[in-house]
């Protein structure tokens, strides 16, 4: 996974971003919260995307898929670009729409907070979260 996806300050200088949004991409999950399967109507080439969440910051990865279904290499796009590449763009637009139930990924920073709050209610509410 990359250290962190800046969809922000390339969304308005970014190739990728474009094609995210002026391409129809199709988009299913592998399992509830990813790996996603992307491919743009007009590329021959099906890629799997990795998105997590954590806060505010972003981490994911793209792989161009052989016809198999196995990883064949890294996506060019977010390989040889600054930012991230179409697929996540189009994979993080899906999630921020917010119209599409399956399309959505953990958020890290939640479950640490879920995982106090269950610590809480397990013990009967008497420990305090400090």
């Amino acid at each position: 996974m990359t250290d962190d996806l800046d969809f922000l300050s390339h969304v308005d200088s970014s190739g990728s971003a474009e094609r995210a949004r002026e391409s129809k991409a199709a988009i299913g999950p592998v399992e509830l919260t990813g790996p996603f399967i992307v491919a743009f109507e007009d590329s021959d080439d099906v890629h799997e995307v990795a998105l997590r969440r954590d806060g505010d910051d972003w981490h994911g990865d793209c792989w161009t898929l052989h016809e198999s279904g196995e990883r064949h290499e890294r996506c060019k796009g977010l390989t040889y670009s600054d930012g991230p590449c179409a697929h996540l763009f189009a994979v993080r637009q899906a999630i921020a729409d917010g119209d599409r139930n399956d399309v959505a990924v953990r958020d890290a920073a939640e479950e640490r907070a879920d995982h106090h709050v269950e610590r809480v209610l397990a013990d009967g509410g008497r420990r305090r979260l400090q």
